[in-house]
């Protein structure tokens, strides 16, 4: 990604800012211009939607790529130390995207949210890298425990994964699936409670 195309997101991300409630935060994100593994994460998440360069106008079009990005400012502030800043970028996020991410979920390169209203992302969730996201999805807590996605993972709309479980690599799991168990990699699970039936 260009140094200009990087600026342009940059001032496109503050250009929403000014017109949220939280216009009167002062938020520097001029560091972020030289963390380049910062941008080339949102540039694999980018290219998951869209394969030419034209990053704002693009943005603009996409509440996914709007919640995404939110999500990725924020969680490199609270890796920052910066977590009040990061938790206005997230409920930023809520607000353009309808989607709520938390600043504290771990999430890998080359995310892609198909439609996205209504997905919530717990704090402290681990996803992988290359997973496909639809609406009104749940990942969450279950017990005070979290789940662990890992790579190349499909979760089709409504679908719930709670507590400490583990989906493992390439795994689908269907529409309004509500997942309280480990499904292995490779698998497809579906049902409630989720019960696989592709190996």
């Amino acid at each position: 990604m260009k140094t200009e195309h990087i600026s342009e997101i940059i001032t496109l991300v503050n250009k929403f800012l000014s017109l949220s409630i939280y216009k009167d935060h002062k938020i520097d994100l001029s560091k972020l211009l030289f963390d380049q593994d910062f941008w080339n994460n949102f540039n694999i998440d980018y290219q998951k939607n869209y394969k030419d360069n034209n990053y704002k106008d693009n943005i603009i079009r996409s509440i996914s790529l709007q919640g995404i990005l939110c999500y990725r400012i924020a969680r490199n502030l609270y890796l920052n130390n910066l977590e009040s800043d990061a938790e206005i970028f997230s409920n930023l996020g809520r607000i353009l995207s309808g989607m709520e991410i938390f600043y504290s979920a771990d999430i890998g390169y080359g995310l892609k949210i198909n439609h996205g209203l209504g997905i919530v992302i717990g704090a402290r969730c681990k996803i992988g890298n290359n997973c496909l996201l639809h609406q009104g999805i749940t990942i969450g807590d279950r017990n005070s425990q979290r789940p662990t996605i890992e790579d190349n993972v499909t979760i089709f709309a409504g679908a719930k994964i709670l507590g400490g479980i583990n989906i493992g690599k390439n795994a689908v799991i269907g529409a309004n699936a509500v997942v309280i168990t480990n499904i292995p990699e490779n698998t497809t699970a579906v049902g409630v409670p989720a019960r696989i039936i592709i190996k």
